[in-house]
């Protein structure tokens, strides 16, 4: 039990990234006072944790509805987690990338705390991805699942806050080359870690066989 834990915490950290999320939180936030970035980033993450919340509570029950197979979404969620993987490692474009010009002056601290630092930037369709993956896990009940869950997503937001909150910190000390490099190898770990999924979603279909 612990060991899927410990595998989910990592996941959702790779995933929420909050290294890499910093120089798009930079160029939205830059022209805000200190006390505002602060209010802001609060505000993101609390946005994110109530939409992450209706997922962990509701995504078992949004796939039954739509008739969808924990072994469907294995392979679907395998192919997202490797086009972000790719995205990472080649520095494309993130789908979850936004305007670095004049959207904090254009819209209301309210308005960029829920986008685009709450959604997409730290609630984005690959964390939504992980958490729909997870609660469908087959070994555990849906009550374990979802504390679970609860306990990765809190500590992921908790690393998401500090990452953003030490912000200017953390640019001084490892710089953008240190980003750099650190989402390269985070971008190999994804990467490894979808084809797994892809491959766990095979064996659940019965396409292949497990070793």
């Amino acid at each position: 039990m612990w060991q899927l834990f410990v595998k989910l915490v990592l996941t959702i950290l790779l995933v929420i990234d909050p290294i890499g999320i910093i120089p798009q939180y930079m160029s939205v936030t830059s022209n805000m006072s200190e006390d505002t970035k602060r209010t802001v980033i609060k505000k993101a993450v609390c946005i994110a944790a109530l939409v992450l919340l209706v997922f962990i509570l509701f995504g078992r029950v949004l796939l039954q509805f739509f008739g969808i197979t924990p072994g469907a979404f294995y392979i679907a969620g395998g192919i997202l987690f490797f086009l972000i993987a790719f995205e990472m490692i080649y520095s494309r474009p993130r789908s979850r990338s936004t305007p670095a010009d004049g959207t904090a002056s254009q819209a209301g601290d309210n308005m960029v705390a829920l986008f685009p630092l709450g959604i997409p930037l730290i609630a984005g369709p690959g964390l939504i991805t992980t958490i729909m993956i997870y609660v469908n896990t087959p070994s555990v009940s849906w009550f374990v699942a979802s504390a679970m869950l609860l306990g990765a997503v809190a500590l992921g937001l908790c690393a998401v806050y500090i990452a953003l909150c030490a912000a200017d910190i953390l640019l001084r000390l490892i710089g953008f080359t240190g980003m750099f490099v650190l989402e390269k190898i985070m971008g190999l770990i994804l990467s490894g870690l979808s084809v797994q999924l892809i491959y766990n979603g095979l064996v659940k279909l019965n396409i292949i066989g497990g070793i």
